[in-house]
């Protein structure tokens, strides 16, 4: 994604959260919704001072670590907060700005932002996300979170109907405006990743070129037509299909808590597990499905892909 190459995992995160492309391209809509040039043009902008933290993680990497929420649309939402923070054109105004009006609990609003370039106050909504497609991919309600909880068509209606819009609101301005804020703009930032289901035909293994290419095609023409044509995208496996398209030999990394963001640069054979004992781990209850691994390669860091139960998702309620 980036030819700079970052030694440490949270600055490699970092970068990954700004330079990424979008899931969901909305161009007309009431909110900006940045495309993949703009989030180019803000990395390559930021590039100097990322290389510069690259040398000195400490103050992020302590930033992260006090956060008592431990989920990873936590961990996105803080890069993102340390990213505002040190860019000389913004200032963060408010963070976590909960709107309680006359004891109700109206919502909440991410950050509140001044751009000291073009002096407007902007409501930025931020979300990471990775869902995985069922039957007709080219419908966004047939896209699930990895446990079922969520779907794209349903987050991405929320992000547009209510959380993107709430300082929109009547009550809500004037509430914002007892306050000294007046919001100029509003606009979301929603990355992630959709992980396309596996045809056995193709041989991903073998990592041939022609082959590759082929698999992207075929991925771009079974996307939601709402979706960025330039979103990150994956494969899911159901555990025999995993079985049958690795050998023996191959190694994974398991990604349990990190490298949903950014790849984890590892040397193979580091936290490195075989298929076999990916299984036996999970046979123990030690692991669950759905797992994403990360593939490993000797000098190589590889895509992400997920596996999940042979019934997923008919054994999910």
């Amino acid at each position: 994604m980036f030819s700079v190459k970052f030694k440490h995992q949270s600055v490699c995160d970092l970068v990954w959260a700004i330079s990424s492309p979008p899931l969901v391209s909305h161009t007309t809509q009431p909110c900006l919704w940045p495309d993949s040039q703009w989030y180019k043009y803000v990395y390559e902008e930021s590039l100097p001072w990322l290389e510069r933290l690259d040398d000195d993680p400490s103050e992020l990497e302590n930033m992260l670590a006090q956060q008592k929420d431990r989920r990873l649309g936590k961990y996105f939402e803080t890069l993102w907060f340390y990213w505002f923070s040190k860019h000389p054109r913004y200032e963060i105004l408010e963070n976590n700005l909960q709107i309680i009006i006359d004891g109700e609990t109206l919502g909440e609003i991410d950050f509140i932002v001044l751009d000291k370039t073009s002096k407007q106050t902007v409501h930025w909504e931020v979300a990471v996300k990775f869902y995985l497609g069922v039957d007709d991919t080219s419908k966004m309600s047939n896209w699930h979170g990895p446990n079922l909880r969520d779907r794209l068509d349903i987050k991405v209606q929320h992000l547009l109907q209510r959380q993107s819009v709430v300082s929109k609101d009547q009550r809500v301005r004037q509430w914002l405006t007892e306050k000294g804020l007046y919001i100029d703009q509003c606009a979301v930032i929603l990355k992630g990743r959709l992980y396309y289901p596996w045809h056995s035909q193709k041989s991903y293994v073998a990592q041939d070129v022609v082959r590759l290419r082929l698999e992207e095609v075929l991925m771009a023409r079974s996307s939601p037509p709402q979706c960025s044509a330039e979103h990150l995208r994956s494969w899911w496996f159901k555990e025999n299909q995993f079985d049958a398209e690795f050998d023996n030999n191959q190694c994974f990394l398991p990604l349990i808590k990190q490298g949903w963001m950014e790849s984890i640069s590892t040397v193979i054979g580091k936290d490195c597990y075989t298929k076999k004992q990916i299984f036996n781990t999970v046979s123990d209850k030690k692991w669950r499905f759905p797992l994403q691994v990360q593939i490993q390669k000797p000098s190589y860091t590889g895509d992400r892909v997920f596996i999940v139960e042979e019934n997923w998702p008919e054994n999910k309620t």
